[in-house]
């Protein structure tokens, strides 16, 4: 019996399954690292979003639902955005993880799956199989706040990140853990100050302090780095102290605070924290390009036009900050690949958010591989907060990379035999060696 010889982009995804990853960035929980059902699956927030888009009802997706109930109620739905990219993953999980080979969720079948993954997620060993096996994923890093209470819970191979949203963009980033849990206003800045810095808060000088004493307290053994997002209208600018002082006088004795003086406390308490990392030579990731809740919460990729050489001034600056850039916007691929080939100390990790999506992933890649060292971007994060979409979103990377380095290799610019090391380093090396994960 005669076979056809697997094609170059299926040879180069042989590739990548059989490479070691290493993913900069999660929200798996060590408690429960996979999905415990079906309902649970589909709750990720990039699949709802686009069954939000094909008009189902949000009183269909309320939590109170019974898992079932609300699994039924999507199956309409989910036919209509079969086309998109999330779709595709959605379905690739649950063909390649739990043998549904249907085209489709209908009323008929959907029950037998949501056995099988509800069997899946009560097996203690499956995380490991999804993640370990499946996925070659050598190490992970989540949300320090996804951390176990239970030591036994708490893989080797993963490792944590500090969420520092909340200190950078009061107002956008709100109620995160394990610091800033319940907060979800932007007048909360300075009771958030004091309740992980202590009372007193009342000089500049007594809020750096305790501000680096904190850090040297969380961003320390397997909390290898902090992470933010910035909204596309924030900058890092020095910080006017005597205005600092004026307000931290006032809030510290008891006076009200206004917006304005929560953003200029904010501008300090951003300003120091990369101090803190460049005296600490430390990484810092950052994810931009996106803005948040327009129209009742929405969020859309956009950056404002000075940006590139607003933030080239901040690398350059804090020139011992190692800092990461995770984009959800494709406006500025070129000049974000620009900025990592020039500047030592900046990097790009994979395609995030409004960026996960083959046409930008393709692009990304190959953009990269031309203008910026292999050293300086990572192929892979996947922003899941299940183990199971961690492996549906490395075969959108996959697929994505494989047809990138493809044409690269058919227009002459690599042999075939060179992808093993590429892909080697951009999976692999450079994530651990960026956040020091050997």
């Amino acid at each position: 019996m005669f076979t056809s010889e697997p094609s170059l982009p299926e040879r180069i995804e042989r590739i990548i399954r059989d490479t070691k990853i290493v993913d900069p960035h999660t929200h798996i929980r060590c408690d429960q690292p996979t999905a415990p059902d079906l309902a649970s699956l589909m709750s990720y927030h990039w699949l709802q979003t686009e069954l939000n888009s094909v008009g189902q009802p949000p009183a269909d997706r309320d939590p109170s639902l019974p898992p079932d109930e609300r699994v039924r109620r999507a199956i309409p739905y989910l036919r209509k955005m079969r086309n998109t990219a999330m779709s595709w993953c959605f379905y690739r999980i649950l063909r390649d993880l739990f043998d549904f080979y249907d085209p489709h969720l209908t009323e008929q079948n959907y029950r037998s799956i949501i056995d099988r993954v509800s069997t899946a997620g009560s097996d203690p060993g499956w995380a490991s199989h999804v993640l370990n096996e499946r996925c070659k994923i050598e190490t992970l890093v989540t949300s320090l706040g996804n951390k176990s209470a239970d030591p036994a819970k708490n893989p080797s191979y993963v490792k944590y990140m500090l969420d520092a949203h909340y200190l950078f963009c009061p107002g956008v980033a709100t109620d995160l853990t394990p610091y800033f849990t319940g907060l979800t206003s932007k007048t909360a800045y300075f009771s958030a100050l004091e309740s992980i810095l202590g009372a007193g808060l009342g000089t500049p000088a007594i809020v750096a302090r305790r501000l680096n004493d904190w850090l040297d307290s969380v961003v320390r053994d397997d909390v290898r780095f902090s992470n933010t997002f910035i909204p596309i209208q924030q900058r890092f600018n020095e910080p006017d102290e005597t205005a600092v002082a004026r307000i931290l006088a006032r809030a510290a004795s008891g006076g009200e605070i206004n917006g304005d003086d929560v953003d200029v406390l904010a501008g300090f308490v951003s300003w120091k924290t990369l101090e803190w990392h460049h005296d600490n030579h430390k990484a810092f990731q950052i994810a931009v390009g996106a803005e948040y809740f327009i129209c009742d919460g929405k969020s859309i990729p956009r950056f404002q036009q000075t940006w590139t050489s607003d933030m080239a001034r901040v690398f350059h600056r804090f020139s011992n900050v190692r800092f990461d850039l995770m984009m959800a916007s494709d406006v500025l691929s070129h000049e974000v690949a620009v900025l990592a080939r020039q500047f030592p100390n900046v990097y790009l990790s994979g395609y995030w958010w409004h960026n996960f999506f083959p046409p930008m992933i393709e692009k990304n890649v190959a953009m990269r591989l031309q203008v910026a060292p292999m050293t300086k971007f990572g192929g892979f994060l996947c922003d899941a907060y299940y183990a199971e979409w961690t492996y549906g979103k490395l075969q959108v990377v996959s697929k994505s990379m494989s047809a990138a380095f493809s044409h690269l290799i058919e227009s002459g610019f690599y042999e075939e035999e060179d992808v093993p090391g590429m892909l080697k380093q951009i999976l692999h090396d450079t994530p651990r060696d960026l956040y020091e994960l050997a």
